[in-house]
């Protein structure tokens, strides 16, 4: 068994926002509303000269905005609407499951590099909708982060550093409440025995 025998696939084009859409009623219709959602999308256009960041093509640039801005907030607006459902049907907000919406990020939006150009205006942009989501439903008690996967320095992560099982580690201690009780921007590091520790930023 590989351990994915209750996994329930579900496809989508991040680069259509209304695919986004397709997927939360396929979620709905098979599983029921999603009270956790996690956005783990990127799309990244390498500049033809790295000293000349604006010689991406304007077309490649909105093509990326898209996929790391655009689509996730389709994601935020479904989410929480959902979350706005499942909130009115519970009848005891005592026991209820949490609201948690998370996007996968990185420091680009925090540490400029030319090269990101794309990437980093995208994910700048998202960071900006979670840190409203998180000041706009606190009092609901929905959740909002924008993770990123830093160096012992607080330094962006080499792309073959990045650990999609640390991320995934993060995420179940997130949504139970056991990371991330220090806001929206949730920086991390992982240590070498591939545990996770948040990071002061």
């Amino acid at each position: 068994s590989t351990g994915l025998d209750a996994v329930v696939p579900v496809y989508l084009d991040v680069t259509k926002p209304e695919s986004v859409e397709a997927a939360f009623r396929e979620v709905e219709s098979k599983l029921g509303i999603p009270n956790v959602v996690v956005y783990n999308a990127a799309a990244f256009t390498m500049p033809p000269d790295a000293n000349d960041p604006f010689g991406v093509p304007t077309a490649s640039f909105e093509q990326d905005l898209v996929v790391n801005a655009s689509s996730a907030y389709a994601g935020l607006y479904h989410a929480t609407q959902g979350f706005l459902a499942l909130k009115a049907k519970s009848k005891d907000d005592s026991g209820a499951s949490p609201y948690v919406y998370i996007a996968t990020g990185n420091v680009t939006p925090f540490q400029p590099n030319p090269v990101a150009v794309t990437l980093g205006s995208g994910k700048a942009a998202l960071a900006y909708l979670i840190s409203v989501g998180a000041l706009a439903y606190n009092a609901a008690g929905y959740r909002f982060y924008f993770t990123s996967q830093v160096t012992a320095d607080g330094g962006a992560v080499p792309y073959h550093d990045v650990s999609g099982e640390a991320h995934g580690d993060l995420y179940w201690k997130v949504v139970n409440g056991e990371m991330g009780l220090s806001g929206w921007d949730l920086r991390f590091v992982v240590n070498s025995d591939g545990g996770v520790i948040e990071r002061e930023k």
